[in-house]
């Protein structure tokens, strides 16, 4: 198999190796939230107080950090729980950190290389945007990190009947102003591409985003930053709530949505409402669904697509802080539902309505 790296993926990212989620102990909602999603622990590190999920491609770290010189216990400290910190999936670490200082990356820890019976596990870290971390893992096959040991089989695991498989893309939220400055941050330090710009207007707020990415869409970041600086927008609330830029919803892909998110309903997780008017105009559209339009709407499920195929796409509720989970499936579509933005960005307006967050 050929290299990685080259002009197009300087520093040589596979992909997202796993997301590191900061809580005040083991036991918060968010682990309850794990299993709902049909994840199961795989590992396990008592002395750090950490415990990964795992589900197809997709790796959620629980770590409850009791060391003040943690980040992550100074994350929960300064934003609550969340996103901490990225983990990619990298070719060759040591040239992955030397490559991203090089190109004016802040370095947090240089290259450190630990060893288990399954091998070498070599990780390094820069800044990413606001506090979180962005880490570079180079590892073998088989495990997770030295010092975590395997769970054969959790006993409250309790898998979807069709599972995600993984991560599609996650959302950075950064205040008025610093969504250009981040985007040349992708763009400078890890080559990444810009491939869509919005410019989402609701009844009483809106949004700017552009999408960055591997041109090979192993990783995709779309970036969001609100219309007006302290306004009322769904990014400004993400961002009060949050106490800064951070990591505000994480997409997940199904192969099948329509399975995935009966179960997960049935599990008590809760999406956003949607108006029985979206599903009326879905013929009127340019794309054609195999679904029946009677299933999308009692599942919540949201549709786009141009003549070669569509996706069906869904958000919950808030979850983890002010962090939210998206449930996609693509059809030969590799949009973002850009005609679903205006449904979706009403929708939480409508909440934030409802929560007095807004006016009505």
């Amino acid at each position: 198999m050929g290299s990685t790296i080259s002009a197009e993926n300087p520093i040589g990212i596979k992909a997202i190796d796993h997301l590191e989620f900061t809580c005040e102990n083991l036991n918060t909602p968010t682990k309850d939230l794990f299993y709902k999603f049909g994840f199961s622990k795989t590992f396990e590190n008592k002395s750090l107080n950490a415990e990964l999920f795992t589900q197809g491609q997709v790796r959620f770290l629980m770590i409850a950090s009791e060391n003040n010189d943690d980040h992550s216990y100074q994350y929960l400290k300064d934003h609550g729980e969340g996103v901490s910190k990225i983990s990619f999936l990298v070719e060759d670490a040591k040239h992955a950190i030397t490559e991203t200082v090089k190109r004016g990356a802040q370095l947090v820890q240089d290259l450190k290389i630990e060893k288990d019976e399954h091998g070498e596990y070599k990780t390094a870290s820069v800044r990413g945007f606001g506090d979180v971390l962005n880490e570079f893992v180079e590892r073998p096959m088989s495990g997770f990190r030295p010092n975590y040991l395997p769970i054969e089989n959790d006993p409250k695991a309790t898998p979807l009947s069709s599972r995600v498989a993984r991560i599609d893309h996650l959302t950075n939220n950064v205040p008025k102003g610093e969504m250009k400055k981040w985007v040349q941050f992708y763009e400078d330090i890890y080559g990444f591409k810009v491939t869509r710009y919005f410019d989402i207007k609701g009844a009483k707020t809106g949004l700017q985003s552009e999408v960055v990415q591997l041109p090979n869409g192993a990783v995709i970041i779309p970036i969001n930053e609100p219309e007006v600086e302290d306004g009322k927008s769904q990014i400004q609330e993400f961002l009060d709530l949050h106490k800064g830029p951070g990591v505000q919803h994480i997409a997940l892909t199904c192969s099948d949505i329509l399975s995935s998110v009966k179960d997960l309903r049935e599990r008590g997780i809760k999406f956003l409402d949607i108006p029985h008017t979206y599903y009326e105009d879905i013929p009127k559209r340019e794309f054609k669904v195999e679904e029946k339009l009677d299933d999308l709407e009692d599942r919540q499920l949201l549709v786009d697509g141009d003549p070669e195929g569509y996706l069906i796409q869904n958000f919950t509720e808030t979850y983890v802080g002010p962090l939210f989970f998206e449930f996609i499936q693509r059809k030969n579509h590799n949009g973002f539902g850009e005609g679903n933005f205006q449904a979706l960005f009403d929708a939480i307006e409508r909440d934030q309505m409802k929560r007095g967050y807004l006016e009505s």
